[in-house]
This record gives structure tokens, C-alpha cells and sequence, in this order.
């Protein structure tokens, strides 16, 4: 890289990071139903994925970071999709084939289903996942599977602006994944306004 990594802004992002796994921890014990507890699951997962982002931004491991990015937007749309968009037997089929490593299915075609099943509970909440897909799929893609662009994070060096854009985006994913909990299960949005605030902050210094 040209510039070395702000270390401040390494830091501001990790405890933003903490600071939104300790939300969803504190809200995850009043989960009753196996399809909440699921979405929680991936919840967590999306909370390491994005905390392995920050570990692999801050020792300049650029197109590792791009790769997880991938399956960043997989675990938030796939929880959400469980956790309200899935019915019963739906629910079942899915985890019946994770459980034997098995392919279950187009995200996109998940990302749909969601936006259909949230449009319906919230209005204005229609379009949000599909858009993600269409926006996020062809760059995700290509920095995953290890085209030009991902090997050229590499072997090419680059301003520090790059590797602070995939922290943002997948803290933002991170940020989105709470948000619709929030709001779909009427939980106050006060704490998530404040740690948008801080994100903006991170983003800016």
C-alpha cells in the first residue's frame, strides 16, 4: 500500500463491531422460536465474518478481506430469510440440506422471497435485499473466486481508501442485519441510531 493503515480507524471499527455483537447477544435471550434462534446463529456468524474483515484489512491482507465480503451479504440475507420469510417446512428443508453440506438454493431468488415477506409487515421495507444482490453480486463475485481484480489487491499497491471501503461495507451489512431486527420485532432504535452515528464518524476520521 501506499499509506500505512490508520490504526485509530482499525480500532473505532473493532469496538463498533463489539459494540453491535453486544446488542444482538443482549436481545438474543429472549429468542423463543427455533427459527429466531437460527437467524441469531447466523447473526454470529456475521459478526465474525466481519471481525475477521478488520483482522485482514489491519495486516494488509486485501483480497482475503474482499473474498469474506461474499459471504457477509450470504449470512445476513439467509439469516433474515429464516428468520422471516421461511415457512415451517421451508425451515426444515433448509436445514436438513446445511446440515448435510449441501447447496440450498439461489440467494438472489432468497433475497426476493424476503423483500416480499418483510414488504408485507412493513412497507417501506420492500426492495432492500434484492437491490443488495443486484448492487453487491458481479465485484463479490469477482473479488471471491480470485479474478484479476482480487489478485491485484495483492500485487499492486493501493491507498489505504480501498481497504477502508470493504470495513464500511461490511459493517454497514453488519448495521442493516440488526436494524431490520430492530424494527421488525419493535425494539428501540435508539441504541442502533447511536452506533449509525459512530459508524459514520469511522468512516469519516
Amino acid at each position: 500500500m501506499v499509506e500505512t493503515i490508520n490504526q485509530e480507524k482499525i480500532q473505532r471499527y473493532r469496538k463498533l463491531i463489539q459494540s453491535l455483537m453486544d446488542l444482538g447477544h443482549s436481545h438474543a435471550k429472549s429468542v423463543q422460536t427455533k427459527s429466531h434462534q437460527l437467524m441469531y446463529f447466523y447473526f454470529v456468524r456475521c459478526a465474525g465474518l466481519v471481525s475477521g474483515v478488520v483482522v485482514l484489512v489491519e495486516h494488509k491482507h486485501l483480497s482475503a478481506a474482499f473474498a469474506l465480503q461474499k459471504s457477509v451479504v450470504d449470512a445476513v440475507i439467509n439469516g433474515l430469510y429464516l428468520g422471516y420469510a421461511a415457512d415451517e417446512v421451508e425451515f426444515n428443508r433448509i436445514l436438513s440440506m446445511k446440515m448435510k453440506g449441501k447447496e440450498t438454493g439461489s440467494v438472489r431468488k432468497r433475497a426476493a422471497k424476503l423483500d416480499a415477506a418483510l414488504s408485507k409487515r412493513k412497507k417501506f421495507m420492500s426492495g432492500q435485499f434484492v437491490e443488495l444482490v443486484t448492487k453487491t453480486e458481479e465485484y463479490v463475485n469477482e473479488f471471491a473466486h480470485g479474478g484479476v481484480l482480487s489478485t491485484s489487491l495483492d500485487i499492486i499497491e493501493h491507498s489505504p481508501q480501498v481497504a477502508y471501503k470493504v470495513l464500511a461495507d461490511c459493517t454497514l451489512l453488519m448495521i442493516n442485519y440488526l436494524s431490520n431486527v430492530y424494527i421488525l420485532e419493535d425494539i428501540d432504535l435508539s441504541p442502533m441510531k447511536a452506533l449509525m452515528e459512530e459508524f459514520q464518524q469511522a468512516k469519516v476520521n
